[in-house]
Order: C-alpha cells, then sequence, then structure tokens
C-alpha cells in the first residue's frame, strides 16, 4: 500500500511547486526582515501558542504548512542574520554560503564515506587542505568537520586524553577508562563554558581540572604556567569569549611541550584573525599546538552549524574517533566518519568550499578585518561616553560596563528592550559587563555609529 501523502505529493507536483514556493518565501523573509525589531515582541510571541496541537491524525497540506511557517514563525525569529544583532559571537550568512547550502540540502548527500557521496568528499578534503595552508599547520594535520567549536574541542581533547594514556602504556580502546593513570587537565580562569562541558562528557570531574589565573584581558603570564608534564593538558584561548584576547603562544606552546604536555586552543572565533596580514600577530604560533577548534559559522559567516577540528597528530585524532565493521566501504577516498564523532554526517564542506572560493585569501583577509575596524570605531565612539571600555584590542570584541553592576545591568536592559539592536551579558572578573560582538558581513559604519548612540543614550538613563 503506498502512504495517502504520496499520493498527494504526485498530484501537486511537489518538486515543481513547493520548493519555488519556499524559496518565494525565504526572499520575502531577508527582503522584510530589516524591517522588523531584532528580536521578537511579546505579541510576536504569543503567536507562537498557533502552533501548540496533537500530531495531526493525517497528512497536512504543504502549502499550508510554509504558510503557518510565514505567518507565526517568521516573526519569531531573532534577526541575527542581519547587521544589528551583537549578541553572543554570532556570525551572519555570505548570500553564496546559503546558496550553497541549499543547493547540499537539496543534493542530501551524506559525507559518512568517499564511497556515498564523492563530491562531498572531494570538497571536504579540498576544505581541509585549504584550512592546513591558512593557518599554517603541517600538511599532515588532520581537519574534521562537525557541528561547532564546541564537538570540535570534544574531538580533540578525546584524541589528548587517548594519546596521553598511550604513553604510559593504557589503551582506553582496549581497557576503558576504570583504572586508568590520571591526567591532568590546565586552563585559563575565563575559559569558555564548552571546554569544562566537554572534560566532563570525556570523564574528567573537576579534581582533574586546574584554573590557572590569568591577567585583565584573560590571558595566562607564560612566566607563571604551572608544572607541567606528559600527563598533562594545556587549554589556551584564541579570541577569550568577552575580552577577545589571544594567549602567548610562541611562549607558552614550546615550554608547555617541552614538558610533553598536549596543548589544545579555542579558538572558536578569532583563530580566524591569522586570515589577515594586520592582525596575524595574534595568533603567531598556533601551529605549534596539537590541536585547534574553530567555528566557521562565526567570523567566517556561513550557516550554522559549522565547527572545524585541526590536528596536528592525525594518527591521534583518527585513532579516537574511527569506526570499523564490515559494510563499512572505506578507501575509495576521504572518510569524513573517521575524524568525527557522528557516522551519517550532513555535508558541511559544501558551503565552507563555496565560501572559501568566494572570499579567497584576500576577501577573507578583508572580512577579518572590517570586524576589526568596526569594533575599533564603537571604542572610539564610546571613549568620552560613560562607558568604561575594559579590554585593549579585542580583535571583533568590545568590553563594556559603567559604574557599577546595577548601572550596567540597566543600561543592558534598555538597549534589548528598544529592540532595535541586541547585545548579550556578562561576568567578567566579578564585574557586570556588556558584551558587543561584532561578527556579521553585512554590519557597516552607519550601523555603529547608530549602535553608539543607542548605548550613550542607555547609558545616561541608567546612571
Amino acid at each position: 500500500m503506498r502512504f495517502s501523502w504520496l499520493t498527494a505529493a504526485s498530484k501537486l507536483d511537489v518538486n515543481r511547486s513547493l520548493l519555488p514556493a519556499a524559496l518565494d518565501q525565504a526572499e520575502r523573509y531577508l527582503k522584510t526582515r530589516s524591517a522588523q525589531p531584532v528580536v521578537p515582541n511579546q505579541a510576536i510571541l504569543d503567536r507562537l501558542k498557533n502552533f501548540d496541537e496533537p500530531l495531526p491524525e493525517y497528512p497536512s497540506d504543504p502549502f499550508e504548512i510554509l504558510s503557518t511557517l510565514e505567518i507565526d514563525g517568521a516573526a519569531a525569529t531573532v534577526a541575527s542574520t542581519g547587521p544589528n544583532y551583537y549578541g553572543f559571537v554570532t556570525g551572519g550568512t555570505l548570500p553564496i554560503a546559503l546558496a550553497s547550502r541549499w543547493i547540499s540540502d537539496t543534493w542530501d548527500q551524506n559525507s559518512a564515506l568517499a564511497v556515498m557521496s564523492p563530491i562531498a568528499a572531494k570538497l571536504e578534503g579540498l576544505v581541509a587542505q585549504w584550512l592546513t595552508e591558512l593557518f599554517e599547520f603541517p600538511d599532515e594535520t588532520a581537519v574534521g568537520l562537525v557541528s561547532g567549536s564546541s564537538v570540535a574541542s570534544l574531538c580533540a581533547l578525546t584524541a589528548a586524553r587517548d594519546s596521553l594514556l598511550e604513553r604510559v602504556g593504557w589503551s582506553t580502546q582496549q581497557r576503558g577508562l576504570f583504572g586508568a593513570p590520571p591526567l591532568k587537565i590546565f586552563a585559563p580562569d575565563s575559559v569558555h563554558s564548552a571546554i569544562p562541558k566537554a572534560l566532563r562528557i570525556l570523564g574528567f570531574g573537576e579534581e582533574h581540572i586546574h584554573s590557572l589565573a590569568t591577567d585583565g584581558q584573560g590571558r595566562i603570564d607564560p612566566k607563571n604556567l604551572p608544572q607541567l608534564d606528559a600527563q598533562s593538558v594545556l587549554i589556551l584561548q584564541a579570541g577569550q569569549v568577552c575580552s577577545g584576547a589571544f594567549d602567548d603562544f610562541e611562549q607558552i606552546i614550546p615550554a608547555a611541550q617541552a614538558a610533553g604536555a598536549w596543548v589544545h586552543i579555542d579558538g572558536a572565533f578569532g583563530l580566524w584573525a591569522a586570515a589577515s596580514s594586520r592582525l596575524r600577530h595574534l595568533t603567531r604560533g598556533i601551529a605549534l599546538a596539537d590541536s585547534c577548534s574553530v567555528d566557521a559559522h562565526k567570523t567566517l559567516n556561513v550557516p550554522y552549524d559549522s565547527g572545524i577540528v585541526l590536528c596536528r597528530r592525525p594518527e591521534a585524532l583518527s585513532r579516537a574517533l574511527t569506526a570499523s565493521a564490515s559494510y563499512l566501504v572505506t578507501d575509495h577516498g576521504r572518510d569524513g566518519m573517521m575524524l568525527t564523532p557522528e557516522m551519517s554526517r550532513r555535508a558541511r564542506g559544501i558551503e565552507l568550499w563555496a565560501t572559501l572560493k568566494f572570499l579567497g585569501r584576500q576577501g577573507l583577509s578583508d572580512l577579518v578585518e572590517h570586524f576589526h575596524h568596526l569594533a575599533e570605531q564603537l571604542r572610539s565612539l564610546l571613549k568620552t561616553s560613560e562607558y568604561e571600555i575594559l579590554n585593549e584590542d579585542g580583535f571583533n570584541q568590545v568590553l563594556l560596563a559603567l559604574k557599577d553592576d546595577v548601572a550596567t545591568d540597566r543600561a543592558l536592559a534598555l538597549i534589548q528592550d528598544s529592540k532595535e539592536v541586541w547585545l548579550s551579558g556578562a561576568t567578567w572578573q566579578g564585574k557586570r559587563v556588556i558584551r558587543v560582538s561584532i561578527c556579521n558581513w553585512q554590519t557597516e559604519p552607519k550601523d555603529i555609529t547608530r549602535l553608539a548612540a543607542i548605548m550613550a543614550k542607555a547609558a545616561e538613563r541608567a546612571s
């Protein structure tokens, strides 16, 4: 018996009518989203109740489904794709990245094995080569494409754990973790929360994780490194999530590796500074690290979800993440699942390839420097305001506070309530702060001028 929806879909000729309808709807969204509030108001949020219903007993009209998404769904989105969203560290989406993502999703390729999708394997391999060259890692570096830098860090730290234990004769593949020799994790006291989360998943408790004191910018002092050894993992940062600061990789990494430690760099958004001749000094020495994690859906402005793990020890990454079974057909090209936790995987390499090809080295450099210039512009505009600028040179981050925590939080609330722009807050070294993350290709100097005016007005009202 054929499914009932199949007959209906055949009559509607979905491929010739539904997909163009979806494209038209997407185009209307892109044309009108900038005229809407950056974040939805309560009236819009109340309309989300229209989605509440029991699972339908019978198939629904696909055009009515699209209509419901447009009428009650589109307005409830956050305009993170536009120029006035500065919250967290959220990138936009370059048109070529979105277009190639649509093509990729239409192809619906499983990039687990080369035999499953030759085109996905080819482009993923090319992206790996380009990124290795861009970050000046050794040619043999293993590159895995995952959902984000959180999972990229998980992959890298898995390789670190297994590699360090292997050195002392303990195979996690054979013996698991129960009874394994202890390892020590050293991370800055300002480390991103994704790192402790990944470490917990890997079996490390709080007693294994040692916080290292940092300076006012969130950097580790190379002179105050702890006693490291061959059973240590050291976490460094390329772009601290609040201040945007970079650790001194050239000094710290050789010293750590001389003691036998594994060094991992969390470079979710900051690692891309390596693409700019003006900013490359911030990342000098990253290629010495054993592993790095970075997001493409932040600074590179490709759609979610797109993270990258780079590991200078390819055998360590593949040994930690590989899988085998009689039905797996390998050695027909790049088998991406052997470098990632996922087996069935979306073909993320397609939009990454398209975006990197579109930008080229010069375009990528221009994009990175564009964010930096805008951050410098905001600093300049707010220099004489009531805000104290707390970070020195945060790449694309501006960190601010008012005279006390109450005033800072009040100003942040006023800015968010305006619905014109959106910023996020945090607690930084015991002080409430406002974080401005400039990470969208559409943001222009005029947007920063407007942002500064909104922020200055909020500061006056909050003080």
